[in-house]
């Protein structure tokens, strides 16, 4: 069952408060994944976004077609799929994210989360605000690890 404490543990969540978290709470799903799994790749159509309840994904980029680079690795409490909430024309996955251990999700929509923060925008603003915060992370990583590799 899922519960606001279950939501709270999710860093991205944690700085909502409980009316927000009620309102993202009936939109929320839960899905399982076994290791060894893709939950989506490189290139796919960006519709769902997910938090870590339980396990570990690793995001990946493919180098060449035999060849795929671990870029980071997301745990318990973190997010992955941001490319949902993207506002392009198509909407992709920039990485793909494979299982690495039997993992718990929560799953949201992206139609359901950008009907959401049209409603809410103080919400949407937030969330938005988390999100480059951690993107611009992200392209930092990826940016010393491309360094490394082409040294």
């Amino acid at each position: 069952m899922i519960d606001l404490n279950g939501l709270k543990s999710i860093i991205q969540l944690s700085y909502f408060n409980d009316s927000m978290l009620e309102k993202l709470l009936k939109i929320t799903d839960i899905i399982e994944y076994k290791a060894g799994d893709y939950i989506f790749k490189e290139g796919d159509d960006a519709k769902i976004l997910y938090a870590v309840i339980d396990g570990k994904i690793g995001l990946e980029v493919e180098k060449n077609s035999s060849t795929r680079i671990l870029i980071d690795t997301i745990i318990q409490g973190m997010m992955l799929g941001f490319s949902t909430l993207v506002n392009t024309e198509e909407k992709s996955y920039t990485t793909s994210a494979r299982v690495l251990t039997d993992t718990k999700l929560f799953a949201w929509s992206a139609d359901d989360l950008e009907t959401l923060f049209s409603q809410d925008y103080e919400m949407g603003f937030l969330f938005m605000k988390r999100i480059a915060k951690i993107v611009k992370k992200r392209l930092q990583i990826r940016n010393v690890q491309f360094l490394d590799i082409y040294k």
